[in-house]
């Protein structure tokens, strides 16, 4: 389990467009966390956000490129700290429950901890966000064995041994989903803590397209499915062909033998595919875990010298 002593924390600010919620938001994580160092990451802000982020005294970063998969990324390749904090800039989450997100990884072992969203308010989700939100949490749950309550939620707190390890690629609001089934993926723990979730103020606007981006998460648990689970993932396609080609031979629907010849040699093929890419996974994982096994046994070894040369 590591340790911390004197552990630096970070928060970081996913920003576009929130001049009426910034400088709220980061003097309510001042005050719940003193001593905290503050990032802004300005994804090309057209309002006063880069201002009210540069007089409040924070680590201001622009990130030209558009989405948040970016401004994540950028996110982990610019900020050293032992514990990170990222929130939306909206002021829909509540600074003053952050500890119940750092404690768990800063003192039991947990890797990321994630506040999923609870709220009584009707204007805090969006119709179709509730419903899109539930249809991506239960495909997750069934694909990758889990039992999220809410992976889409904007309030983590994540270890640095996380933030160093977990490999990033979309680009867009995708990006929760992509953290999510890359901590199962490789390993990592995560603790869901019920938090209470805010409607946003008057005349502040969500930049989550609801269609576009809810099928662009589609898409990403398609792709990460591939590469993650390639056997159950190739076998589903080789189901379809079976399904396409020789069910309807067998029950008459169909005379042409050449198709269902094709149809049956290529199910044959693409789930031959899944067994290899699959072996390729595992002997993959296997490597991760002795990694990891080392890097803990180092860090153990490494942590009564340093605590030998502070005495």
């Amino acid at each position: 389990m590591r340790t911390y002593k004197n552990p630096k924390i970070a928060l970081l600010l996913p920003c576009l467009n929130e001049e009426l919620t910034l400088a709220k938001v980061i003097r309510d994580f001042r005050k719940a966390v003193p001593g905290i160092e503050v990032y802004v990451f300005d994804n090309g802000s057209t309002d006063r956000s880069a201002e009210i982020a540069r007089n409040e005294n924070t680590h201001l970063v622009q990130v030209p490129l558009r989405g948040k998969g970016n401004v994540v990324r950028k996110m982990f390749e610019t900020v050293e700290a032992d514990i990170y904090i990222m929130v939306d800039s909206d002021d829909t989450y509540d600074a003053s429950r952050v500890w119940e997100l750092i404690n768990p990884v800063l003192s039991s072992g947990v890797d990321m901890a994630v506040g999923s969203r609870v709220s009584d308010e009707v204007k805090a989700f969006r119709k179709f966000h509730r419903f899109g939100n539930a249809l991506i949490m239960n495909l997750i749950n069934f694909l990758f064995r889990s039992s999220f309550q809410d992976i889409c939620s904007g309030y983590r707190v994540m270890s640095k041994y996380f933030v160093r390890n977990i490999p990033l690629l979309r680009d867009g609001f995708e990006v929760e989903t992509e953290l999510t089934v890359y901590s199962l993926i490789n390993g990592f723990s995560v603790k869901e803590v019920p938090l209470p979730y805010g409607s946003r103020p008057e005349n502040s606007f969500s930049k989550l397209r609801t269609f576009s981006d809810g099928y662009k998460v589609l898409l990403t648990i398609i792709w990460l499915l591939r590469d993650t689970r390639p056997l159950l993932f190739f076998s589903l396609i080789s189901l379809g062909l079976v399904f396409g080609g020789v069910i309807p031979l067998r029950f008459g629907q169909t005379d042409n033998l050449f198709l269902t010849l094709v149809l049956s040699f290529l199910s044959i093929a693409v789930f031959s595919t899944g067994l290899v890419l699959n072996t390729i996974n595992v002997k993959f994982s296997e490597l991760q875990v002795l990694n990891k096994r080392n890097n803990s046994a180092a860090a153990s070894a490494e942590e009564p010298l340093q605590m030998s040369k502070a005495a």
